[in-house]
C-alpha cells in the first residue's frame, strides 16, 4: 500500500479533504484519491465541463485519450490548481483502478500548488508517467466512434435544448455529433 495519495482540487486553503462526490452508481457521498500524482493532475480541471478521458494502467501509467482535436491543451492550457498530498488512513480501493476514495473526513499532510496544469502534464508525458493518445493519431473509425458516442451524449442529455457550458462545450468541439443530434432531432419532429 502507498504511503502517499494525492486529491486534485481547484479550492486552496483546505486543512482536510471531504466526501462531497456521489460515489459511482450511488448517493452515497466519498472523496476521491490516487496514488498516482500524473493521474491526479488530470483533475484539476473546468468542474463544469467535467471532461476527463484517462485511467491507469496495470504498471501505474495514466492514459489519456483525446476524443477531438487537441483536447488536452483546449482543456488544460491556462488551468491551475490544487494537488493535496493525504496518507491512506480509512481509504478503500474505488470502483477504477488507481482511484482509492473515503467516506469520511481526511486530513491533507500538505499541498502542491500546480500553476500550469498544461505543461505539468506534458512533463509527465516526458518522463513516461503519462502516455497521450492524440486525436489525429486515430483511426477513422475510432474518430467516427467518439462522434456517435458524443451525439448519444447531446441527445440523452438535452444539450441541444440547453445554452450551459457543457453544452456549448460539446457543441464547439464536437460539431460533427451535434450536427447529427440536429439531424436526428429533427427526424424525430
Amino acid at each position: 500500500m502507498n504511503d502517499v495519495y494525492y486529491h486534485a482540487s481547484n479550492v486552496g486553503n483546505l486543512i482536510k479533504i471531504l466526501p462531497l462526490s456521489k460515489l459511482h452508481g450511488s448517493e452515497e457521498r466519498v472523496a476521491y484519491f490516487t496514488p498516482f500524482r500524473a493521474y491526479a493532475i488530470f483533475y484539476l480541471r473546468d468542474m463544469e465541463i467535467n471532461h476527463v478521458t484517462c485511467g491507469v494502467n496495470q504498471n501505474g501509467i495514466t492514459i489519456y485519450h483525446e476524443q477531438f482535436p487537441n483536447q488536452l491543451e483546449i482543456l488544460y492550457r491556462n488551468r491551475s490548481g490544487y494537488l493535496y498530498i493525504c496518507e491512506n488512513k480509512n481509504m478503500e480501493l474505488a470502483h477504477t483502478n488507481g482511484v482509492w476514495m473515503a467516506s469520511q473526513p481526511i486530513f491533507a499532510s500538505r499541498v502542491d500548488f500546480v500553476a500550469d496544469v498544461y505543461a505539468d502534464i506534458l512533463k509527465a508525458e516526458q518522463s513516461g508517467e503519462i502516455q497521450i493518445v492524440r486525436y489525429k493519431s486515430l483511426s477513422n473509425e475510432k474518430k467516427q466512434g467518439y462522434i456517435d458516442m458524443m451525439k448519444s451524449e447531446i441527445v440523452n442529455k438535452g444539450y441541444l435544448m440547453s445554452n450551459s457550458k457543457k453544452a456549448m462545450f460539446f457543441k464547439d468541439n464536437f460539431p460533427k455529433s451535434w450536427k447529427a443530434a440536429e439531424e436526428n432531432s429533427q427526424l424525430r419532429q
